[in-house]
């Protein structure tokens, strides 16, 4: 699975949450390995129905993202968030932060940021500075359940996922489901374990 998929759960983990806003935690217990086989897929079935309703875009126009993101297509301050993510900073006076790295930690690839005056989108750069993808979040968000919808710049879907509690996420790809993270540990539909992760 691309490493891409999950660059909003891993903003998200990076930064919980604004420090003003509510967040709860703990009030959902997971049993997916508990659930049958029959109550996971209607589980599966539920989410997809609530992610995917009707007013979801599949994918934008060619080009349409570029013209409602004109203003992000470039992080003009490329130099500046670089310095400060790098040097362990997660939030400035106007946006949250985040780096992704590669070679056990060693080489930021992509960075995320999340301005204050607009929660529900989260840019995704390249170390150009070229805006490389968008996640657009369902209204209800910092507040459980809710979800996201992750973009690339060209319109085309990457992936979603529904978040019912800070350490559960359900993702889907092309509307199908890969699997749901608890904590470090991603299960599959019959509940198998199938990957896990280090930066939890």
């Amino acid at each position: 699975m691309k490493k891409f998929t999950f660059l909003f759960i891993l903003f998200l983990l990076i930064n919980p949450a604004f420090a003003d806003d509510p967040i709860l935690q703990g009030l959902v217990s997971f049993d997916w390995a508990n659930k049958t086989q029959f109550d996971r897929d209607k589980n599966i079935e539920d989410i997809k129905n609530i992610i995917y309703k009707d007013e979801f875009i599949k994918k934008y126009p060619k080009n349409s993202l570029k013209l409602i993101y004109k203003n992000h297509l470039k992080d003009y301050k490329l130099k500046q968030h670089y310095e400060e993510i790098t040097s362990g900073k997660k939030q400035n006076e106007t946006e949250r932060l985040a780096g992704f790295y590669r070679f056990n930690g060693k080489v930021m690839y992509m960075y995320g940021i999340q301005y204050n005056n607009d929660k529900y989108t989260t840019y995704y750069y390249d170390m150009m500075g070229n805006l490389r993808y968008i996640d657009k979040m369902s209204k209800n968000y910092p507040n459980f359940p809710y979800y996201s919808h992750q973009y690339r710049i060209n319109g085309e879907l990457a992936g979603s996922i529904y978040f019912t509690a800070y350490d559960t996420q359900y993702v889907f790809k092309n509307k199908k489901f890969k699997g749901v993270w608890f904590k470090d540990t991603m299960f599959d539909s019959k509940a198998n374990k199938i990957m896990t992760r280090t930066n939890y």
